[in-house]
């Protein structure tokens, strides 16, 4: 029984980290400049679809958090409210994301016999008004790691901005 309880306490201890990471330090609707005083080496630009984004390394946001090193948090403000954000990891040949969205938001299964690292694919879960995306998926020289946190009261003009970025891409094939 002992071990039993020390097992779960170490498991317990060692998630800790993942799960305290809270890259939403700010609330759906308020605006990137709450955003930049909190931190004030966001890079911060308009794009071409109306929208503007700022960019922040995660190690920003959850300084003690080692297994997510190299991910970019991508924030994203429509009509000066904040309406998306996005962690990418790309070519890490892990599945930090992965692990970090299946502690916070519930595990799911994967196909039998697969294994955490090979699999692609995507999963989606809603917690309140809160609408997140994960996608795992190849690209050149390795794989990329997408986890999405949208809201509900934002899903129609954030649906438009990313149909305009879709037609986009289209046009460049």
């Amino acid at each position: 029984m002992k071990k039993i309880l020390f097992i779960l306490f170490t498991f317990i201890l060692s998630s800790q980290p993942l799960i305290a990471c809270d890259f939403k330090i700010i609330n759906f609707g308020d605006s990137k400049d709450k955003l930049v005083s909190i931190s004030p080496g966001a890079l911060v630009f308009e794009n071409q679809f109306g929208g503007e984004n700022a960019i922040i390394p995660i190690t920003d946001v959850c300084k003690n958090d080692k297994n997510l090193e190299g991910t970019k948090l991508d924030y994203l403000f429509m009509n000066k409210k904040l309406v998306l954000i996005t962690l990418l990891r790309g070519n890490m040949d892990d599945t930090a994301i992965l692990d970090f969205a299946m502690l916070k938001y519930g595990s799911f299964n994967l196909p039998i016999g697969t294994e955490k690292n090979n699999w692609r694919g995507s999963y989606a879960w809603e917690l309140g008004n809160d609408i997140i995306n994960y996608v795992r998926t190849d690209i050149p020289q390795g794989s990329a790691e997408l986890l999405e946190v949208s809201n509900k009261l934002y899903s129609t003009g954030l649906n438009e901005y990313l149909e305009k970025v879709g037609k986009w891409f289209d046009s460049q094939e």
